[in-house]
């Protein structure tokens, strides 16, 4: 068997598995209520209801994105790893002329693409909302969505390593909602923190760099830079300095590839110490 044939037929078994799963189709018609909502009471607080006021809208579903797309993503894949060792496929697999690093490959291909369909399902719905009822501009709904999808996939290469790192289903849990916390809330925090008590005393460029560490600030950054006006600045995007959006791209790939290679050699690693390669 090819290399490529074996890395796809992973993928496709492992996206069937996770098509099949209720969870990520009742995680994923949550995310399509709350946008739909959003979509028609986004402008609520201002004294109007029903799908007007595209910015206002833009910027909510931009806020939902940050809050959970990272954590369906996490909790998606955390036990990937525990869990299929512990049932025994891990070990049925790799017992077919297939490599570990195909089988790696391949499962994350397969996740990535679920959770892709996943994110897809629940935004599109409300881009075609958008479009009929307040004419949003289809060009920054559809760079939203690719946003959308890069982030999920960043989050869902970190939720690899973090189910290599962990020794059950429960502690991968515990550790990606603890990443999602560090990364949503508290990073953000820190550097808030940080400009309060040194006011004036921080460089710009090192401050954007900062940003460059958290991969849901580069989602925000990307946000205003891609959706343009129908989207106002994110989170500290507020106050950063002007970083072009190659930079951002690149970081967001850094951070993909970064976490899918150390969760590669780890995995390797792992696989060796227990004696199946």
């Amino acid at each position: 068997m090819r290399r490529t044939d074996a890395i796809w037929a992973i993928a496709f078994e492992e996206l069937s598995d996770r098509l099949r799963s209720r969870w990520i189709w009742t995680v994923s018609g949550l995310v399509l209520v709350t946008s739909l909502a959003i979509t028609f009471l986004g402008t609520a607080p201002v004294g109007v209801v029903g799908a007007s006021g595209s910015g206002a809208v833009m910027d909510s579903l931009l806020n939902l994105a940050v809050y959970l797309v990272p954590l369906l993503a996490l909790v998606m894949g955390a036990g990937v790893i525990i869990d299929e060792k512990r049932r025994g496929v891990l070990d049925l697999i790799l017992a077919y002329p297939v490599s570990s690093s195909e089988y790696f490959v391949g499962t994350f291909v397969g996740y990535a693409a679920a959770l892709s369909i996943a994110l897809v399902s629940s935004f599109v719905p409300t881009g075609i909302v958008l479009s009929v009822t307040t004419g949003v501009n289809t060009g920054e709904f559809v760079r939203l969505l690719l946003l959308v999808l890069a982030l999920g996939t960043v989050f869902l290469a970190l939720s690899f390593l973090v189910s290599i790192l962990s020794r059950d289903h429960a502690r991968g849990i515990a550790v990606s909602v603890l990443v999602w916390i560090l990364a949503v809330f508290v990073f953000d925090l820190a550097l808030v923190g940080g400009l309060m008590i040194y006011p004036g005393d921080v460089p710009l460029a090192l401050f954007g760099s900062a940003l460059l560490l958290n991969p849901t600030d580069i989602f925000r950054l990307l946000a205003f830079s891609w959706v343009g006006s129908a989207a106002s600045p994110l989170g500290l995007a507020t106050v950063a300095p002007p970083i072009s959006s190659a930079v951002l791209v690149v970081a967001l790939g850094i951070w993909t590839g970064a976490a899918l290679l150390v969760s590669h050699h780890l995995f390797i690693k792992r696989l060796a110490t227990d004696r199946l390669v």
